[in-house]
């Protein structure tokens, strides 16, 4: 059923418990230097964040324990999510977030019922997939509270489901939600009896499946999918994916640009298109049209778009120090085998791929900035030339990517941020330990832990959890290096 609370927000089943890298300030930071923007400048008292429907605030209380330094806000409209949030911010005595149950109608009030005082100037405001899960009336809300909340030069982050990406596949949403409005009960129910429709009529050669491809592997890919997925991914009343170019006109009446992607290697045209392809999407006549061409030419469904309120650019010299400056730590233990990375063109050029181990050698000596990569690689890699330092660009992208390294903070900031990371992640075990959750892949545990080193979340195996719970218990001494992974990326 249906409640005015939930503006046809599907909301009896809470959503998945997930933690998103592209949210933290220093993932975003970077991202906007690459695509050649400067980032926010908060003042004083450090970065002011908002998240806008926040889920279970996992993302906000990692970036709340690993970034003391920071005024971390989460709006979400489910009071369960929100109490959920609260009580492990008290049990992890995090000061510094704030956790508020409101929609965005509230937030973005005019007259007696505004309550835009809630919310002091923001330097940032995120918002994971809700953009295209909500319908036309709350995403006016968003772009209204952020006309008044943000600050000049402040970023807005948005990923979203997009065209035409999503084209394809739209019809095995409408019939995933279309059973969760006509059936009566929850709609997880509903939704896994339109699953199990919609993999009888793939297993059964329907035209629909044996003619389209995309669809056919979106459903393919509902299989193994958890009850409050399907109900979040696909079963709102107001979803609908959007060109990148309606996105931009939505914002552009909020004063924002869009300013490049938080997905790293997006920001490297010749990662993503052929030198004709690029061609044809600068021809575009708008930007935003330029952006929905390479939608065409990549056919990517999700989108990760940083939009800036009145953007400056950087120049060569400010870009290079910048980047410089920027600092990377491995994430996976040393020696570690390498994913597969293919890229809309295939796999990366040799150029760029040659630098992987030689990057990884380096990292595996603790964290590094970029000014120190270059400096050691130009010695130690043979044919290092004057167009090496842009190839080394891309192999980090491309690294990042494959959650094989990502940005890390200063010293200093990794040690004030140590003590609440670690009071949020026995919060987090102990959380899912007492709601019944077991060591073993198949339960619910959470899916990252916090880290003082990347100032946001890491993942951690089920081995780690357990080490973690039963070291955290004092029940068993642990191999020197059993935790020294997580050790390393300050989660304990």
């Amino acid at each position: 059923m249906t409640t005015d609370w939930t503006r046809g927000y599907a909301s009896d089943i809470d959503y998945t418990r997930g933690w998103y890298r592209e949210l933290s300030p220093l993932w975003l930071d970077t991202a906007l230097v690459l695509a050649g923007v400067a980032p926010p400048q908060p003042g004083e008292r450090g970065p002011v964040w908002l998240e806008l429907g926040c889920g279970h605030g996992l993302s906000a209380l990692a970036l709340a324990a690993a970034r003391p330094d920071m005024t971390v806000i989460a709006v979400d409209f489910n009071p369960t999510h929100i109490h959920g949030a609260q009580r492990l911010a008290q049990a992890a005595g995090l000061a510094n977030i704030r956790l508020i149950e409101a929609d965005f109608a509230e937030l973005a009030a005019d007259g007696p019922n505004d309550t835009t005082g809630l919310l002091p100037p923001l330097d940032y405001v995120v918002l994971h997939g809700v953009y295209t899960w909500v319908g036309d009336e709350s995403r006016g809300h968003i772009a209204r509270l952020i006309a008044r909340r943000l600050k000049p030069g402040g970023a807005a982050y948005l990923s979203y489901n997009c065209l035409p990406g999503w084209a394809a596949a739209m019809p095995v949403q409408f019939l995933l939600n279309a059973y969760g409005q006509a059936l009566p009960g929850p709609k997880a129910a509903a939704g896994d009896q339109a699953r199990d429709l919609l993999l009888h009529l793939l297993n059964q050669g329907a035209g629909y499946f044996s003619g389209n491809a995309a669809a056919s592997a979106r459903a393919d890919r509902l299989r193994g999918a958890t009850a409050p997925y399907l109900v979040h991914e696909y079963m709102h009343s107001g979803w609908q994916p959007a060109y990148h170019a309606q996105v931009a006109d939505d914002l552009a009446a909020a004063k924002l640009s869009y300013a490049g992607s938080a997905a790293w290697v997006e920001n490297f045209p010749d990662l993503m298109m052929t030198r004709a392809q690029q061609d044809m999407a600068a021809a575009a006549p708008t930007r935003a049209l330029a952006e929905t061409v390479k939608d065409y030419v990549t056919n990517q469904p999700l989108r990760r778009d940083i939009f800036v309120r009145g953007p400056l650019a950087l120049d060569a010299r400010q870009r290079v120090a910048r980047l410089g400056a920027l600092r990377l730590v491995a994430l996976g233990e040393p020696g570690a085998a390498l994913p597969d990375f293919t890229l809309p063109l295939g796999p990366p050029d040799p150029e760029v791929s040659r630098l992987f181990h030689p990057v990884l050698a380096v990292l595996a000596g603790g964290p590094a900035t970029l000014a120190d990569l270059v400096e050691h690689l130009a010695r130690t890699v043979a044919d290092w030339g004057p167009d090496s330092a842009g190839w080394l660009l891309r192999a980090l992208a491309i690294l990042v990517a494959g959650d094989v390294l990502a940005p890390c903070l200063a010293d200093a900031q990794i040690q004030a941020a140590l003590p609440g990371v670690r009071r949020l992640n026995q919060a987090l075990l102990a959380d899912s330990l007492m709601a019944g959750a077991t060591l073993d892949p198949e339960t619910r545990l959470p899916e990252r832990l916090a880290s003082a080193v990347t100032g946001g979340g890491v993942m951690a195996s089920v081995e780690e959890m357990g080490a973690l719970a039963a070291h955290w218990a004092g029940e068993m001494v642990m191999p020197p290096d059993a935790l020294s992974r997580l050790a390393r990326l300050g989660v304990l």
